[in-house]
């Protein structure tokens, strides 16, 4: 994947979410008015419920992490917690978000990409933790069981070395496209994603 053909993935991926969040957004105002109305009582709404907040925490979630990011933006501590607290709520996996304040957009991507490729590794769930230090992000998974893919963390590792990356032929399934855009965007920070694994822990600093 090329730098041209990521912000053109990034641009995409802004469009969709800019597109399905207003509809979501909507329906997500409707419940609450059924149930200011008496409405919203019983075991199928309260499942429509908890599914639109699901889908809007997965939409604000992937406008962050996959949407097109400006050197500039800022995106505040609440609005991160508030995703992945939802996202918590109806996963198997808790996340400790402890920077305390807010931070460039492009940062926030590349640890919520960086999340992303932990979560593949922890097929019984477990906590990931997302520490901050300028310039560079440490990402830890715990779980009982630690299975992490060894061809997607190959290929990533591949690309984040290349000396061209555009020569690079990438095949990759599409819930795992993280592992082709961490080392891409990690790259135009002058950054380089590491792995290592440990019992019952697997760490991702980038």
């Amino acid at each position: 994947m090329t730098p041209y053909t990521a912000k053109l993935a990034s641009l995409i991926a802004s469009r969709i979410c800019h597109d399905l969040i207003s509809p979501v957004g909507a329906i997500s105002n409707g419940l609450e008015l059924m149930a200011l109305g008496g409405g919203g009582e019983g075991p199928e709404l309260s499942l429509v419920t908890e599914s639109c907040e699901n889908a809007s925490a997965r939409i604000r979630f992937f406008r962050i992490a996959f949407g097109a990011a400006s050197d500039t933006a800022l995106v505040s501590r609440r609005e991160v917690v508030a995703v992945l607290e939802n996202l918590s709520a109806v996963g198997r996996i808790t996340y400790d978000w402890v920077p305390g304040g807010d931070l460039p957009r492009r940062e926030v991507q590349l640890a919520l990409l960086a999340l992303q490729c932990v979560e593949t590794a922890l097929p019984r769930g477990g906590a990931i933790q997302l520490e901050f230090q300028p310039g560079s992000w440490t990402v830890t998974g715990q779980s009982e069981r630690i299975a992490p893919d060894p061809a997607l963390w190959a290929q990533m590792d591949r690309i984040a070395r290349a000396p061209d990356p555009e020569a690079e032929d990438p095949s990759v399934p599409p819930n795992q496209v993280q592992f082709l855009l961490l080392p891409v965007l990690a790259r135009d920070l002058g950054r380089r994603p590491v792995m290592e694994q440990n019992t019952g822990q697997l760490v991702l600093t980038v």
